[in-house]
């Protein structure tokens, strides 16, 4: 009774005294019990509103229970606390305001039904499910609700005895009404979701019972183990939570809240990894923001001396460690807006032993942007350092340094290096081919090649990872994503504009080598397809298209160029592997100087190397020709020509392919022959003299036809 009349003691405080209360009824000292609940609600409700009032009744008349006079106070409170909403009374009634149901679960329902409004969320007491309220009928209180059993209506005792109010961010609630969230918290905030269960477990959780409600709903039984582990490592960050044991480990959720500022530094002490550091850092200040709060100057200043300290202990021991401690401190002094910087950061980079393998190390975007900043301030010839080192550069990097490049007077010929070196090595240099494809802010002052081409040296990039066994295989994972990513980039865009700039030969060429391409993946794969059959259907080909006089393009079938493909697999995978063996073998042998094998190994190599690059030429000028693109009116490439020799009426019959299709056995000339050039154009009734072995005289053209069709259906 003392403690009732302290301001300074929280009515959450006091009301944990219904323990005394029900001490006292359980002793058979209900009087007493009584008369001390009465006079300490009195005594609050003097200087508490009715709801604050609530805190302390609520818990008191649930100790003492069987009180007709207490429970008449209570609702008396009830009423006051919620006199604006309309038909109280009512509710008060059907929740046993005459004693016709248990005092614990009348409190039950008017603390459940008064706090709902529509939209509200509801957990059931006895099962997993949860639901909606959809909304509440003024005149009976009955309640609107959608659940996992679909819609429903219950009446305000039936709904307080199945369901309490849930917050939106439950476990449970996004489970049922938020998959994509909960899908997307399981994957980037592990720990988070465990605490949510801990706490809808009252407080402690184990990795069985967590298994059990996860798996297989939400994560595949194979997959558990590695999400159990990231979701472990995700805890440690929490001041709050407690592991325990091992198989079981039992995970503990402490209420103790710490303030934003304390959490940070004692999570900062905690992880030993920069990056973590930073996503901590980062972390830190989006919650300040959120909540409204100015985030701890000596806290930033703090964080960024810890970074600091750290990078100068690893400078002694690891440069590149050190290059990035330095660059992660300088980074989240941006962050933080410290104006003095981090000027260890440049005094760094002044002194780097080398520059390639410390930006080598920065894999992250922005950290690669702030490290190349502190360059530009560290180095007089900084310019020049970083116009070599872009190709090698993620694609928003290249923007920012293509920019600070030109803020520093670069013009368009100094840049004509820097997009060589791109194009001339598309699989080293992808994300800087995919900066120019993506398209440069300036553009204007880039000499950046037209899309159609710069679309040939990405589907080369992709064919190369194909058929060459060199390239990892995480290259040439990450290539397939990028790729993927940057092509279908909002909504097809930047293809669809290269569509513009194609005529319609090579769209089908580029449809060819579309489709043989599985790291673009089926549905990339297949829109960019149906981009290019809509942009250039069949009934549009005429043989304008098709001017066989152009010399940098080269007409083949979709199985010629298929095995051109083949040849050139074969001979990266198989010729110069055998060949670099040979080197090998003969470089083992001793004196270079003296040693023919290895001499003639070598120049081998440079005309195996001279192959591949004339092989992968063709390859760029080949043009796929389909059923549709064949003319019958007149000779043209694919035509099948029916001829008879005038003198003695001899048959002669050709068809005209590309270089890889041709066969003379079947009568499959190369376009490019000659001979094809004698009757390319030609028309039914025209007539041509031949002077080779196969065929001698003057020929009248009798039929035309469409050589493909017809191997099509042979």
């Amino acid at each position: 009774m003392s403690l009732v009349g302290d301001a300074e003691v929280s009515l959450e405080e006091l009301a944990g005294y219904d323990v005394v209360l029900r001490r006292l009824r359980e002793g058979d000292q209900l009087a007493r019990a009584y008369s001390l609940a009465w006079a300490a609600i009195e005594s609050v409700s003097e200087r508490c509103s009715p709801k604050e009032t609530l805190t302390v009744a609520r818990p008191f008349l649930l100790a003492v229970e069987d009180s007709k006079e207490l429970r008449e106070r209570v609702v008396s409170l009830y009423g006051a606390a919620h006199g604006d909403r309309n038909g109280l009374d009512a509710l008060i009634e059907e929740a046993g305001r005459g004693g016709g149901r248990p005092i614990r679960r009348a409190v039950r329902t008017l603390d459940v039904i008064l706090s709902l409004s529509e939209g509200d969320f509801l957990a059931a007491r006895d099962d997993d499910s949860a639901a909606r309220v959809e909304g509440i009928d003024p005149e009976d209180w009955h309640v609107s609700i959608t659940g996992t059993d679909g819609v429903e209506k219950l009446g305000p005792v039936q709904l307080a005895d199945r369901f309490r109010r849930a917050e939106p961010n439950e476990f449970r609630i996004i489970r049922h009404f938020s998959p994509d969230e909960l899908a997307k918290r399981l994957k980037t905030a592990p720990g988070e979701v465990v605490i949510d269960l801990c706490r809808e477990n009252g407080g402690t959780i184990d990795n069985h019972a967590l298994e059990e409600k996860l798996v297989p709903d939400l994560i595949a039984p194979d997959d558990w183990k590695k999400w159990w582990t990231r979701a472990r490592t995700a805890l440690k960050r929490f001041s709050n939570i407690e592991i325990e044991g091992r198989n079981p480990y039992i995970v503990t959720y402490v209420d103790a809240p710490i303030g934003l500022t304390d959490q940070l530094l004692v999570d900062f002490e905690k992880l030993h990894d920069p990056l973590a550091k930073l996503d901590r850092f980062t972390a830190y200040l989006t919650e300040t923001k959120a909540r409204g709060e100015k985030p701890c100057e000596d806290a930033l200043r703090r964080c960024v001396k810890g970074l600091c300290d750290r990078a100068e202990y690893l400078a002694g021991n690891s440069a590149v460690q050190a290059g990035l401690w330095w660059v992660v401190a300088r980074r989240i002094a941006e962050l933080a807006g410290v104006e003095d910087g981090v000027p260890g950061a440049v005094a760094y980079f002044k002194n780097a032993p080398n520059l390639t393998n410390t930006l080598g190390a920065i894999e992250r975007d922005e950290l690669l942007n702030t490290a190349c900043a502190c360059v530009a301030e560290a180095l007089d010839d900084w310019a020049e350092r970083l116009g070599l080192l872009l190709p090698a550069f993620p694609l928003s990097v290249c923007e920012q340094t293509s920019a600070r490049l030109l803020e520093d007077g670069w013009d368009r010929s100094k840049f004509e290096s820097v997009v060589q070196a791109i194009l001339e090595s598309p699989v080293d240099h992808f994300e800087a081919l995919l900066w120019l494809w993506d398209g440069p802010t300036r553009v204007d002052q880039l000499p950046v090649p037209p899309l159609p081409a710069l679309l040939s040296k990405i589907l080369g990039a992709l064919e190369e990872c194909r058929r060459n066994d060199a390239i990892p295989r995480a290259t040439t994972k990450r290539i397939g994503i990028r790729a993927r990513a940057v092509l279908s980039a909002r909504k097809y865009e930047r293809f669809r504009r290269c569509l513009d700039e194609l005529d319609p030969g090579f769209g089908r060429t580029f449809r060819a080598r579309i489709d043989r391409l599985d790291s673009l993946g089926r549905s990339v794969a297949a829109d960019l397809s149906s981009e290019i059959r809509h942009r250039f259907p069949p009934a549009t080909v005429t043989v304008e298209a098709y001017p066989w006089e152009l010399d940098d393009v080269l007409y083949c079938t979709s199985e010629g160029f298929a095995r051109k493909q083949d040849d050139i697999d074969h001979h990266v995978n198989v010729t110069m592997k055998k060949n670099a063996k040979a080197i090998g073998d003969a470089a083992e042998r001793g004196d270079l100087s003296e040693n023919s094998e290895y001499k003639f190994a070598l120049e081998e190599r440079d005309l195996l190397r001279a192959r591949l690059a004339q092989m992968n030429s063709e390859l760029a000028a080949a043009r796929v020709i389909v059923l549709e693109d064949v003319p019958t009116d007149h000779v043209g490439v694919g035509t099948k020509v029916v001829m008879k020799r005038i003198e003695d009426g001899e048959p002669y019959e050709i068809s005209l392919v590309g270089p890889w299709e041709a066969d003379i056995d079947k009568g499959w000339v190369n376009y490019k022959a000659p001979l094809a050039s004698k009757i390319l154009g030609l028309k039914i009734g025209d007539t041509v003299e031949f002077d080779h072995s196969a065929a001698k005289g003057t020929y009248e053209i009798l039929a035309l036809d469409n050589a493909l069709a017809q191997a099509a259906s042979s």
